[in-house]
């Protein structure tokens, strides 16, 4: 993976926001999962929603699992769909732990009211792998771009997506 700005990062959301097609309303996630469920980077699915790798990961490894239906509250969920959505989150985890042995994985259910570059009003789950086990591990240091962010490099997120998919189902030992 390689790490980027936050400007950087900011302008490649800035252009894939230019491109995108208008059916989505104006949402990134939601453009996104329609890209993706024809993409090789979804790890795994269920009917309310879909865990695949974060294009602009926190910390390599950085999994988000995205509600298939717009929804911006948490309120706004039945059950099933908040249970679908915390159970790949769950599984995610399990995956990272088993792939990488992470020092401590966190959990963060996302959404902004509007869109802000870093955010979007859809709701989603990010599950990210911490490696350090110091103070770089921080909720405030781990879910901003002010350090940057890792993106991949040609062909890699299909591997990463490949390796996190073999160990997905497999029990912890």
């Amino acid at each position: 993976m390689r790490h980027i700005s936050k400007a950087e990062a900011l302008e490649r959301v800035e252009r894939l926001a230019a491109n995108m097609d208008s059916r989505y309303g104006g949402c990134a996630l939601c453009a996104r999962l329609a890209e993706t469920l024809s993409f090789r980077c979804v790890l795994n699915e269920n009917e309310h929603a879909v865990a695949m790798l974060d294009q602009f990961a926190a910390r390599p490894g950085h999994l988000v699992v995205v509600l298939r239906r717009h929804v911006e509250k948490i309120a706004d969920l039945s059950w099933p769909e908040y249970a679908g959505i915390q159970r790949l989150a769950w599984e995610g985890a399990r995956a990272l732990e088993k792939a990488r042995s992470p020092a401590r994985i966190f959990m963060a259910a996302l959404g902004s009211k509007r869109p802000i570059g870093v955010s979007f009003p859809h709701h989603h789950v990010h599950v990210i792998p911490l490696a350090s086990g110091d103070a770089r591990d921080r909720p405030a240091e781990v879910l901003t771009w002010q350090m940057g962010v890792w993106t991949f490099d040609e062909g890699e997120e299909q591997r990463v997506a490949e390796e996190l998919r073999r160990v997905w189902a497999l029990p912890l030992e």
